[in-house]
């Protein structure tokens, strides 16, 4: 990946933040860890014939770090790995993923800088097999600076320009960059009921591919509520989208999230639909609610898409006085705007866990995503069932031990897509 002129504002922005740190720590956390795995398959290269029996050894270390003080908020968390494949059934290679969210400024000021970068690891398409040929790492970088200020009583008025470059590590021909910024005022009814009427604007232009670029304005009402077993957030608007290829058009967004807590249940439903690309993904829009969107989009070739997330989850502890037991359902639509392409995915997974005793862990999940497909790709359609049980301890000084087995089954309307898999082994860890 290139290196982008907005790493060089993040330096400068994370100098003068440390420069202007007080010598005395407001809230911290520190951390890293390092763990080993080695596990055996009897199907490394996922196929129904000719399956290849191979371990796999993965090295990771992470580190994570969690700051507050009186002018900044800094949240990361990164990951470092590399599988070793005994018969080398598949490339060696090193993935990083991971996010940080950096804050300089908070609420009472005038002023404030956020700054984002991620790194992920995702299917080059949708109906590609698990295995390391078929996944490429995205890296989204982006800058915000901000001013707000209050205009009555109630009323606070705000203003943001935002930078992002979205990057490739194989396909490059994906990558994009955008510009633009979004206002609007925020009233306060109460210290925990908020509407905000807000306008964005963003320009996106792709590197390799021109034709592709677009233009988008939206207009958003959003009405939030934070109470003490229940919040949530709404936010309903327009889009309207305009490119020299598809030409212009209206679009209606929505995004709705809300989460319950009544101590032995949690409660969470997200729902939103919104335009976006085929570089960026699902989140590309997320401002100022940041409200998360669904799986991202995939697909080799660059387009608008009209994405579409519904999901559910609900976790409680009332089964047993040990167990803990979740479960979650949700359904992803993707349509794109110029290609003969549609997707849907329906998924959903359970899991429960029983503590041993303080140390020890036992558990299960099952899941389940059906992928469906539309036009030119309907013979990529598969489903994968995926069970797992683990045994989880953790030592005295730091270290912790994993043993886990795993099966998995995919079927699929093209039958060299098919493959049943096993998989068993253990992973010891350490942390700092």
């Amino acid at each position: 990946m290139n290196k982008s002129p907005i790493a060089f504002l993040v330096a400068a922005y994370a100098s003068a933040s440390a420069l202007a740190a007080p010598t005395e720590v407001a809230g911290s956390d520190f951390g890293a860890t390092i763990s080993l795995s080695a596990q055996q398959t009897d199907n490394a290269l996922k196929t129904q014939t000719d399956e290849l029996s191979e371990q796999q050894n993965q090295l990771m270390a992470s580190a994570f770090a969690l700051y507050n003080n009186e002018y900044i908020t800094l949240n990361s968390d990164y990951a470092v790995s590399q599988m070793r494949y005994e018969k080398d059934s598949q490339e060696e290679r090193t993935t990083t993923i991971g996010k940080t969210d950096f804050v300089l400024g908070k609420p009472h000021n005038p002023f404030d800088l956020k700054i984002s970068h991620s790194l992920q690891k995702l299917p080059k398409s949708s109906a590609a097999l698990e295995l390391e040929s078929n996944t490429d790492e995205k890296q989204i970088l982006s800058v915000q600076p901000g001013f707000r200020t209050r205009i009555t009583g109630a009323d606070n008025f705000f203003i943001n320009a935002n930078a992002t470059e979205v990057e490739y590590r194989f396909e490059e021909q994906k990558n994009s960059s955008r510009t633009g910024g979004s206002t609007g005022v925020i009233h306060a009814f109460s210290a925990v009921d908020s509407l905000s009427v807000y306008l964005t604007q963003s320009d996106v232009e792709f590197e390799f591919n021109p034709d592709v670029d677009y233009s988008q304005t939206m207009a958003v009402v959003a009405l939030e509520t934070r109470l003490r077993k229940i919040n949530y957030r709404i936010e309903l608007g327009q889009s309207r989208t305009d490119s020299s290829r598809l030409g212009k058009s209206d679009d209606p967004y929505y995004a709705v999230q809300m989460n319950y807590d009544a101590g032995h249940h949690q409660l969470g439903l997200a729902f939103n639909q919104q335009i976006t690309d085929s570089s960026r993904g699902f989140d590309a829009n997320a401002a100022p609610g940041e409200i998360p969107g669904g799986s991202d989009v995939t697909a080799d070739q660059l387009d608008q898409v009209l994405l579409r997330h519904a999901e559910l989850r609900w976790s409680t502890s009332v089964l047993c006085e040990r167990c803990d037991f979740y479960l979650s359902v949700y359904r992803d639509e993707h349509q794109f705007q110029s290609l003969e392409r549609d997707e849907e995915r329906l998924g959903g997974a359970l899991g429960l866990g029983y503590q041993l005793s303080r140390s020890a862990t036992l558990g299960f999940n099952a899941s389940r995503v059906e992928n469906k497909f539309a036009a030119t790709v309907n013979d990529s359609e598969f489903t994968l069932d995926q069970i797992t049980v683990y045994y989880n301890y953790a030592f005295a000084g730091g270290f912790n031990l994993r043993l886990f087995a795993a099966e998995y089954e995919r079927s699929s309307v093209d039958a060299s897509n098919e493959y049943q898999e096993l998989r068993a082994g253990a992973t010891i860890g350490y942390r700092f």
